[in-house]
Order: C-alpha cells, then sequence, then structure tokens
C-alpha cells in the first residue's frame, strides 16, 4: 500500500471516531422524541408468513393502540395490571396479538408479555458503538470499490444512485439469501401461531431511512427499487410488466408504461431508460463487496457474542439484526462525509419530486447486453 493510500485510510478512521462521538446529537435521521410505544421505535420482524395474507407483523404492531400494549407488557402483565396503567384495550386485542405470536400468554398466570425484543436507548448505544468499529473497518475495506462504481455512475450521471445500489444489492440482497433459509423456511406455522412464525426486534432511537428493498427477477434480470414513505410507491404489476418490456434492448417499447413511468422518469420520450444499467462486469463487482459485508456481519455477530447480548436464539438471528444496523451506519457515514449523495429527502416528501423516484430504481443485467 503507497503512504498516500495509508494516511488517507488512517484519516478516515480518526474522522469516524469523531463522528461517532457525535452521532446521537447530530445525526439529522435519528427520531429523537420520548417513546411511550412501540410505534416510536424501529420495528422489523422475520420468519414464515401464511400465503395470502394481506396484513404483516409489523402492520399488526402498528393497529390501533397496539404499539402501547406492546410496548407495557415488556414486563409481563395480566389484563387488570394492563388497564390499570391507563392503557385501553380489549380482550379482542390481546387475542389477535397473541396468534400474531407478538404476545404470549402465561395461562398460569394469566399474564401477556410481548415477544418482541426491545433496545432501548442505553442498549441501542452499547450495540451500536459495536455496530460502529465494524463499520470502520467496513469503510476501508471498501474504499477502493466504492470510488471505482462512483466513478462509473458519474460517467453516466447517475451518481445519485449510488445510495440504492449500495442498500439494495451490497448492503442487503446477498447477506437476505444468505440467511433466508434458516429465517424464513425455518419457523414453522401452527394452530397455536397459524399467520406468521418468527422474532422480531424493535430498536430506539429509530433512524428514518428507506423503508424496504424490492427485488424483481425477470427474464435474467434483476430490478431493484428502494421504498421511502417520503416517496411515491410504484405500481409493482407496473414494474413486472416494464423489466420484461425492457429485457431485451433496454429500452420500453409499450406506449402504456412508457407514459405511465415516465412521470417517475424511469424512461424518457423514446422509451430509453434513464436508469443506471448494471452489467456482468460490474454485478460481480458488487457482489464481492456484498461478500465483504456479510464477512463482517457474521465476524461481528461471532466474536462480540451477539446472541447472547441479543438475548436471540440463533446466531443467524443475531446477524440479521446486525445486518439492519451495519447497512444503516455505513450509510449514514458515507453520507455525512459527503462520499455519496441521498437519493431522497428521507425526512421531507415536499422536498421531493416523482421524478426522483429514478434515483431509487437500478437494473441488473446477468447477461452483457448489445
Amino acid at each position: 500500500m503507497q503512504k498516500s493510500t495509508r494516511f488517507f485510510a488512517f484519516g478516515i478512521i480518526i474522522v469516524f471516531f469523531a463522528h461517532l462521538l457525535v452521532l446521537s446529537a447530530q445525526d439529522p435521521l435519528m427520531d429523537v422524541d420520548k417513546p411511550s410505544t412501540l410505534d416510536k421505535y424501529d420495528l422489523v420482524a422475520r420468519g414464515k408468513m401464511s400465503q395470502g395474507r394481506g396484513l404483516r407483523p409489523v402492520q399488526i404492531a402498528r393497529l390501533d393502540n397496539n404499539g402501547e400494549i406492546l410496548f407495557a407488557c415488556v414486563e409481563g402483565k395480566t389484563l387488570e395490571q394492563l388497564k390499570s396503567t391507563g392503557i385501553v384495550c380489549q380482550q379482542s386485542q390481546l387475542e389477535l396479538l397473541v396468534d400474531w405470536n407478538l404476545l404470549e400468554y402465561d395461562r398460569k398466570n394469566r399474564t401477556y408479555k410481548t415477544t418482541i425484543h426491545v433496545y432501548g436507548t442505553d442498549k441501542a448505544a452499547s450495540i451500536r458503538k459495536k455496530v460502529g468499529t465494524k463499520v470502520i473497518q467496513l469503510t476501508a475495506t471498501l474504499d477502493a470499490d466504492l470510488a471505482s462504481i462512483k466513478n462509473f455512475l458519474e460517467r453516466i450521471d447517475r451518481e445519485k444512485n449510488l445510495f440504492a445500489i449500495l442498500y439494495g444489492y451490497v448492503l442487503h440482497s446477498y447477506t437476505m439469501h444468505q440467511l433466508g433459509e434458516e429465517i424464513y423456511q425455518k419457523p414453522q406455522l401452527s394452530v397455536e401461531h397459524p399467520f406468521w412464525k418468527g422474532y422480531a426486534w424493535a430498536i430506539y432511537p429509530r433512524k428514518k431511512f428507506p423503508t424496504g428493498v424490492t427485488f424483481l427477477p425477470v427474464e435474467g434480470n434483476q430490478f431493484f427499487f428502494v421504498s421511502a414513505a417520503t416517496m411515491p410507491k410504484l405500481d409493482l404489476r407496473q414494474v413486472m410488466a416494464f423489466v420484461k418490456d425492457v429485457a431485451i434492448d433496454n429500452k420500453v417499447d409499450d406506449p402504456e408504461l412508457k407514459k405511465s413511468l415516465s412521470v417517475f422518469n424511469l424512461c424518457n420520450e423514446e422509451g430509453k431508460l434513464t436508469i443506471p444499467i448494471i452489467e456482468k462486469e460490474w454485478s460481480t463487482k458488487l457482489e464481492n463487496m456484498a461478500k465483504k459485508v456479510y464477512a463482517k456481519t457474521i465476524e461481528l455477530a461471532e466474536s462480540e457474542k451477539m446472541k447472547d447480548l441479543l438475548g436471540m436464539e440463533t446466531q443467524a438471528q443475531a446477524a440479521m439484526f446486525l445486518h439492519y444496523e451495519i447497512r444503516y451506519a455505513f450509510l449514514n457515514y458515507l453520507l455525512e462525509q459527503g462520499m455519496i449523495e441521498a437519493p431522497v429527502d428521507f425526512k421531507n416528501a415536499d422536498n421531493n419530486s416523482p421524478t426522483d423516484g429514478r434515483n431509487l430504481v437500478f437494473l441488473i443485467k446477468t447477461e452483457k447486453s448489445d
């Protein structure tokens, strides 16, 4: 390694440690309201879902005042004890939460206890300090790769898509695939838990970041779009038709699709795509980056005994939790250091336009196009 490169890497480490010291005070994407309900927490649920169910565990947890009930029942409570706290609740609410495996009912003591792993301010700070240390190492490991992909996107005037590419592919897709079998396939639905079986966690302060990643494999292509609460949602049926349409020539030929998707600036009037098209050469580089992220995630899960610290049952569960935390910490650091641009305003929808949607979308081709 050349001397200038060593000095640059050392500078990154010094700046990042300084960043960690002021993170809780200056982080522009952190929700700092005092929590009295799990609605104020980042809430994530992973596991096996019943086919055909329209709702998901997080949606159930946020219905009505279910967040208050779940927060109050972190320590087990009877129905009478719960009502004595001033929380208004119905027996049917508790039964719904039990059916969805978000509360467990102790018949002997007649108590309800939240099954969600809840991490408040102090625990979150401890966890995120450990995550921050790994992110320092990760940044140094990926520095050359980041510069390479950033230069590629700048050449095609799509540097604002770097956030989505890192979030959706490098930091998300590969790790989810590696952990998927144990997290999504191993749990089994039962008569007691017919809708969802898995595990969930809530952590505070929460981060106001994109709400998820959608990945569509269609005819040899991989279409990704990152969702943000402050942006309008893409119609999944249109997206499926869009990916099929562009599979051959990277162009939208259907006039109706061309008209509807032009609102999001995914293509121009001629149907030519305005989003990054990642050919196989670049997708291989991105996958190698993703493998490094996964390795750091597993390393942290094992070296710090995170399973025990988090109170989770398996290493895979702890790794999935850390995957979310590392993803945020890494991107937040890159944003604050000006190494990447925010694709949209994640806090204020008024500052966004529907055409900013293309900043959250990219297409990966498995075979090189003509």
